[in-house]
């Protein structure tokens, strides 16, 4: 995977956590449960490691692979194209990360 894909997989991820937080605080239900978040955020942790590994900032043996699981991934993915579809916002990883 590209430095770019990467980047990009970590913008979706983060900001489709980020946009269930937002409507769940508004009152509304919850897009992903606890143990899904915790999913996506494993696969974050093995993509920031394979980060760190280009920067030289850890060993091969260090490097996490992880993805989500399929049921997972669909979530994502609908998840996504709502963010698109609503102009909802999201965030730019680069506003808050040096990658």
């Amino acid at each position: 995977m590209t430095k770019e894909a990467i980047v990009q997989r970590l913008e979706d991820l983060h900001n489709v956590l980020a946009y269930c937080s937002d409507i769940q605080s508004n009152g509304k239900i919850y897009v992903f449960k606890l143990g899904e978040r915790i999913c996506i955020n494993q696969e974050r942790g093995a993509l920031l490691s394979q980060i760190s590994h280009s920067k030289g900032e850890i060993f091969p043996h260090e490097v996490r692979t992880y993805t989500i699981p399929p049921q997972i991934e669909a979530k994502v993915k609908f998840t996504v194209e709502k963010i698109q579809s609503t102009n909802w916002g999201g965030h730019n990883l680069n506003d808050f990360i040096n990658i």
